[in-house]
């Protein structure tokens, strides 16, 4: 796109701005004629601006748009506009760093804040919508406290993984498997492992590199059963384990009962060659582990060779 082409959407949006001031000058006369038209001129600068890669330019539209709305009344069409603004904001920032000009002032990601507390701010706690917008924004600020009171399985997986991942990654091992556990024992528990299969892999893994890494005795804090499946390599048990496992794979479940015996025998030579046959990218049946397995497997790698 040429810099001409940018300069005049950037003139177009100037002039549509003076006409929602316009607009808003006159409200409170209850005359608000074209507002809808305004709106409309907004949405499709903001196309534009997409199209240029412009998404700075493009959130303000948005943010213009959402005004417009909000004058006619349309909730559900503002809180749209907010989030696609929110969202061009966030898209501003990463480009800025991609291109190597971080936005030292943070302008872009305080605009998406702002955008995302204002949708929030227009939908009831127990909004679904109102969930989903708490987990985007708690990706640009962790900290924020702000819970919504809806509640579903597929959001309490979320939320329990997401806060998982984080004691794995302040070392919080103990409780990273209890809320692993907790999404585990949910599942089983309601019967519908079918619908969450991907998530049960995902958990069986990581409890059980957990569990390597704690070298916790059989107690209250887990199922010794869960261990045990792993831990014999007898040919007169394999059969029972596979057919215990509803979970893995095959090749997983051998892979994984290597690794077990092999850290209960500390035999760091089988570790690390497991470790090696787990993280491979041709292995069938197994996707590549994610970061914090992979980041489990490097512990244990680690706690095994001292």
């Amino acid at each position: 796109m040429s810099s001409e082409f940018h300069k005049d959407l950037i003139h177009q949006y100037k002039i549509t701005c003076n006409k929602l001031k316009k607009i808003q000058r006159v409200f409170f006369k209850h005359f608000a004629p074209n507002v809808s038209e305004v709106a409309d001129e907004f949405g499709s600068l903001a196309n534009n601006f997409n199209n240029s890669f412009l998404p700075e330019y493009a959130a303000l539209c948005y943010m213009g748009q959402g005004k417009c709305e909000k004058m006619i009344g349309n909730d559900a069409a503002e809180i749209d506009a907010l989030l696609k603004a929110a969202r061009a904001f966030r898209a501003a920032n990463e480009k800025q760093t991609k291109i190597l000009t971080p936005n030292v002032s943070g302008d872009n990601l305080e605009g998406a804040f702002r955008c995302y507390t204002q949708a929030l701010f227009r939908l009831p706690d127990d909004s679904v919508i109102k969930a989903a917008i708490i987990r985007e924004l708690k990706e640009i600020n962790p900290n924020v406290e702000i819970t919504s009171n809806f509640s579903s399985p597929s959001h309490r997986i979320w939320d329990l993984e997401r806060s998982a991942e984080e004691n794995i990654q302040t070392g919080d091992y103990v409780a990273a498997f209890d809320k692993l556990t907790e999404i585990y024992d949910d599942i089983k528990e309601r019967r519908c492992e079918e619908l969450y299969p991907e998530v049960m892999e995902r958990v069986e893994v990581s409890r059980l590199l957990l569990l390597c890494l704690l070298q916790l005795p059989p107690s209250v804090r887990y199922d010794h059963k869960f261990i045990e499946r792993y831990s014999s390599i007898a040919e007169n048990n394999l059969s029972n384990c596979l057919s215990g496992n509803e979970t893995l794979s095959e090749e997983l479940f051998y892979l994984l009962q290597s690794l077990v015996v092999s850290c209960q025998a500390k035999d760091v030579e089988s570790i690390i060659s497991v470790r090696d046959e787990l993280v491979r990218d041709e292995l069938s049946h197994c996707e590549q582990l994610s970061a914090s397995q992979q980041q489990l497997l490097k512990q244990l790698v680690s706690k095994y060779s001292k």
